[in-house]
């Protein structure tokens, strides 16, 4: 029964006073032309007729507010911008923030009386009456229901209760009063589907003249897709097609497209959300006085009653800050959407975007997707069979060979690959593609042809000298690659290698075609069943520096043996025997000294031992004899190592003279 009530209250309300619509006044600048670029961005372009000075109205999604406020440009031969209006972010806040009562009490009679306490009213109804309202109670009957009761003082201040039913109709005699609640139901009704807002633009100008503007808004990135059908004598039909989506929001209706390839920076800023800076408060100074003690006679003294110094200024710090903490903040800039390439069928090249102007105008309703064809002409084009070492497969792939010779560069998509003779053969992507280059694209695998490969790696000295007592060498680094190609039985081939390039390294080949940014080409024809063998050679010059002291004989021999140069031969083979001699010299001196050592060994366990014998005994005489004999052979051998010391200082000076010679 209350529910019933309620809505038949609020009904009667709304009867009595229209409802404006915040959007009734509509669009008068159709669209004329949309340019989407690879962007992910739509530039719109309007058109208005106006006379004098005038108003350009549009009806926009809330979501192109912000870009609109950044971006709309005015072109008008004769006038002036005056200024952009349109309601504001939160239309409903901003209705309710200055009235008494709120959207719920809208949907209640009880609550809206009660919020418009004081105002005059008139009652219709079984119950009529007049008065101004003191406020609205519910009354238990006896049969458990509960009755509505307004009460209501007359002019003669006589108070009186009103029942309210299902057929009692409320009118506020205020005009002013009843605006507002008219407003604000308006208000709340547009709130439901608050997803539009419609902009106007003041000009001032003089006659009549047509005004365009353009403004930028987000949109979907359009796709392409491409068809391709391979022919005879290396050509081939080229077509492709935009694929594209009107998601402005209105339809589009005798619109000119333009499509575009540019990747420009895009941002996006909240330009319709409000914010608000914090400030800091300054509290007001009061003083303070203190209230004078009393005179407690020859009673006990009262408590000194005090206000802490402060408490009323830090109490408005509190406050203030509490209030700058509900204050909005400003809200983190939502980053762009992310985009892709494009473009159009009367096509130009510009710096660093490719554009597509449409022939046609086209009719598109919100929403709605279409595919178009942007070009349709004939390239060179080539089926090939594409063999890439590091795919790790004996099988190359079927591919097609294209060169743009369109006028424009290409966007990357999706291709479809036909052969004239055989229909369907695959599908690839195509990486997008600049005017006048050449792009591969695989589509199977071509398992009738096998390639298999085989490497010879090596190292050659082209030239040793010697500088300063340094030996350097220049080397030759060669890595030979052998790829052993088996045709297909049935028909020939043109098989494309990619040798992979190496920063540094020189290639040669003579099947070298062409080549890429990572790739060296190497392009031969194989018969039906034919096997044939393409080199690849990569070389690389290097070299290696030594110090000639620090090589032993072995390595000089090698380097001498190595050498192309005669005179560089014959020194090195005589700086290698002299380091031999000078090392043998070395070792025998390392082997004296070695049994010098274990001769002292001897001779101290020899004394040893020759302590504890008894005197006058044979054993004593025994060990005399014996230390005798070890002392002859350490004189020998400081001899022997003392002419072994001449002899390896007169190799040494011969092997530092050598070295002086070069």
């Amino acid at each position: 029964m209350t529910r019933r009530f309620l809505l038949s209250t609020a009904a009667a309300i709304a009867m009595l006073s229209p409802v404006p619509s915040l959007a009734e006044e509509g669009t008068n600048s159709p669209v004329k032309s949309i340019t989407l670029s690879s962007g992910g961005l739509a530039e719109i372009r309007r058109t208005a007729l106006l006379d004098g000075n005038g108003e350009i109205r549009i009806e926009v999604p809330l979501d192109q507010v912000n870009d609109i406020l950044k971006s709309l440009v005015v072109f008008d031969p004769t006038g002036t911008v005056k200024d952009l209006s349109l309601a504001g972010p939160n239309p409903l806040d901003e209705t309710f923030k200055n009235l008494p009562f709120t959207p719920d009490d809208l949907a209640s009679l009880p609550k809206l009386l009660m919020s418009l306490k004081g105002s005059r009213v008139a009652i219709g109804g079984k119950n009529t009456g007049a008065g101004t309202i003191l406020g609205v109670e519910t009354e238990k009957r006896a049969n458990g229901e509960e009755a509505l009761l307004l009460n209501l003082m007359n002019d003669d201040g006589q108070i009186s209760r009103y029942e309210l039913d299902s057929s009692s109709l409320v009118k506020f005699d205020d005009p002013a009063v009843r605006a507002k609640i008219a407003s604000a139901i308006g208000v709340v009704g547009n709130n439901v589907t608050d997803t539009t807002r419609s902009i106007a633009v003041k000009i001032d100008g003089k006659g009549k003249r047509a005004v365009d503007f353009s403004y930028v808004v987000a949109a979907p990135v359009w796709k392409t897709s491409y068809r391709v059908v391979v022919g005879n004598e290396g050509k081939a039909r080229l077509q492709a097609w935009a694929v594209l989506e009107n998601a402005t929001g209105e339809d589009w209706k005798d619109v000119s497209l333009v499509l575009t390839s540019s990747s420009p920076v895009t941002l996006t800023q909240r330009l319709h959300d409000r914010y608000w800076k914090n400030r800091d408060e300054l509290p007001i100074s009061v003083d303070n006085v203190g209230i004078p003690k009393a005179d407690s006679g020859n009673g006990a003294a009262f408590a000194k009653m005090e206000e802490p110094e402060g408490a009323a200024m830090e109490a408005m710090k509190s406050d203030g800050a509490a209030r700058r903490r509900n204050m909005p903040v400003a809200a983190a800039v939502a980053p762009s959407p992310a985009m892709s390439y494009a473009q159009s069928a009367t096509s130009s090249e510009g710096d660093i975007s490719a554009t597509f102007k449409l022939d046609d105008t086209y009719d598109i309703r919100n929403g709605d997707t279409v595919s178009v064809p942007i070009v349709d002409k004939e390239v060179s084009a080539e089926l090939v069979s594409l063999y890439r070492p590091d795919r790790g497969d004996s099988h190359p792939i079927s591919a097609v060979s294209l060169e743009n010779s369109t006028g424009v560069s290409l966007p990357g998509g999706i291709l479809t690959v036909y052969d004239n003779k055989g229909g369907y053969i695959g599908d690839s992507s195509l990486i997008g593609l600049p005017n006048g280059d050449t792009r591969m694209s695989s589509f199977a695998l071509d398992k009738k042809v096998t390639v298999e490969t085989r490497s010879d790696n090596g190292v050659k000295t082209v030239e040793i000298k010697v500088v300063d007592g340094v030996l350097v060498t220049k080397n030759i680094m060669r890595e030979e690659t052998v790829y052993v190609v088996r045709g297909a039985a049935d028909a020939e081939r043109t098989i494309l290698i990619e040798h992979p390039k190496r920063d540094g390294w020189e290639f040669t080949s003579p099947d070298l075609k062409s080549e890429s940014a990572t790739d060296y080409r190497l392009k031969v024809k194989i018969g039906k069943g034919e096997t044939r063998e393409v080199k690849a050679v990569l070389t690389r010059s290097g070299g290696e520096s030594f110090q000639l002291a620090d090589l032993n004989a072995v390595d000089l021999a090698q380097w001498s043996s190595t050498s192309l140069d005669p005179v560089i031969k014959d020194k090195l083979g005589e700086l290698s025997k002299a380091k031999k001699d000078e090392f043998e010299t070395r070792r025998q001196l390392d082997r004296a000294a070695e049994e010098h050592e274990a001769l002292q060994a001897s001779q101290e366990r020899t004394r040893e031992n020759l302590k504890v014998m008894p005197t006058g005994s044979d054993q004593q005489k025994g060990y005399v004899e014996k230390l005798s004999e070890i002392e002859k052979k350490i004189d020998q051998n400081e001899g022997a190592q003392t002419k072994m010391r001449e002899t390896l200082s007169k190799f040494t000076s011969r092997v530092e003279d050598i070295i002086k010679t070069f």
